[in-house]
């Protein structure tokens, strides 16, 4: 479990983004629709989280970005119950954030959900802040019923759209947002995220070899850093490596891995992720030596695409068991296995 941050001292490797928020602040110049994209676990919700403390602190001023994380409001933010913060997320068991959640069921259509709460008035702070997660996971029909709130946000309401790219929203939803970009973090940046937040204890090169395999998401880092990853890293490597990979073998690997991770689904799809990361970063570094050979080369490009499909195919709720098939049949034959757009 993470460590929640209490101060803006504390987040690690965005002090461009902190200024910005101080001189917007300072100058009475907030707007009110964010979109925050970077890549997983680097500060995005950290920097939310600290955001609508210093609006809604009841001891400081939010000029002073300095949240006092004492009083009832900044607990209340820091144990996600204050009235006036409103959160929305994709659930475990869903693919996508249903729009119940945004616009209210059928029957109570705008009685209900976030778009309505956001324009509520604040029953005991100054703003109302309506946070967003896994904003990736908004389908069209989603996106387009907050379009009016993005657009015409209440008197002093923020909200932050949270997600790991820009291209994923739609463009009606980036023109009516101020879009942060949260940039990778620099390899002592990363160390200290991983040791001090995530209080996990390992040397500058196993971190900066998991960030590297993660391909910069911090989650799947601090997974890869646990006890077993060695012995997965080496059993995945072997088979990734070997001429004709067995489906099996490998099929019997991941599923492995994944019943570890125990019954939790989210927990469950993390394992997963660290299997297909750990993959991209195998076939990206095995195209670089077989440059000079295309038949080797188009084997690896068509390995890389079809983990790449994986790991969306895992964001995307797809049935486990079928996915751990059909993908290690499709490496084994070096096939990308392309079953129409994902993602």
């Amino acid at each position: 479990m993470a460590k929640t941050s209490t101060s803006w001292q504390s987040l690690i490797g965005h002090s461009r983004i902190e200024k910005w928020f101080e001189v917007a602040i300072r100058k009475q110049r907030l707007g009110g629709s964010f979109l925050f994209v970077g890549q997983n676990g680097i500060g995005k919700r950290t920097t939310a989280l600290l955001l609508a403390q210093t609006l809604l602190c009841e001891k400081n001023d939010p000029s002073e970005m300095a949240p006092c994380g004492a009083c009832e409001a900044c607990l209340q933010v820091t144990a996600r119950t204050h009235p006036d913060v409103t959160r929305v997320g994709k659930p475990n068991d869903k693919s996508l954030i249903p729009l119940e959640l945004l616009i209210g069921p059928p029957e109570s259509r705008m009685q209900e959900g976030f778009c309505r709460d956001i324009r509520m008035r604040p029953f005991r702070g100054r703003r109302r802040v309506g946070i967003i997660e896994d904003a990736d996971f908004l389908n069209e029909e989603g996106a387009n019923c907050l379009l009016k709130t993005l657009e015409e946000p209440p008197s002093g309401a923020v909200l932050i759209l949270i997600a790991t790219s820009e291209q994923k929203q739609l463009p009606t939803i980036r023109s009516r947002c101020q879009t942060m970009r949260f940039q990778s973090l620099s390899p002592a940046d990363a160390a200290r995220l991983i040791r001090e937040v995530h209080e996990v204890e390992a040397t500058d090169e196993k971190i900066a070899q998991a960030v590297e395999v993660a391909g910069g998401d911090m989650h799947v880092a601090v997974h890869l850093l646990s006890g077993e990853a060695d012995e997965l890293s080496n059993a995945l490597q072997s088979e990734f490596g070997a001429k004709n990979p067995d489906p099996v073998a490998l099929g019997r690997i991941i599923n492995s891995h994944v019943e570890q991770s125990g019954k939790d689904a989210s927990k469950r799809r993390a394992a997963m992720r660290d299997v297909f990361s750990f993959a991209i970063q195998f076939y990206r570094k095995q195209l670089k030596t077989e440059l000079l050979d295309r038949q080797l080369a188009a084997r690896s490009m068509n390995r890389l695409d079809r983990s790449i499909r994986a790991l969306r195919e895992v964001d995307r709720s797809a049935n486990q068991a079928t996915l751990i098939e059909c993908y290690s049949a499709d490496i084994a034959a070096a096939v990308t296995a392309d079953r129409g757009q994902i993602g």
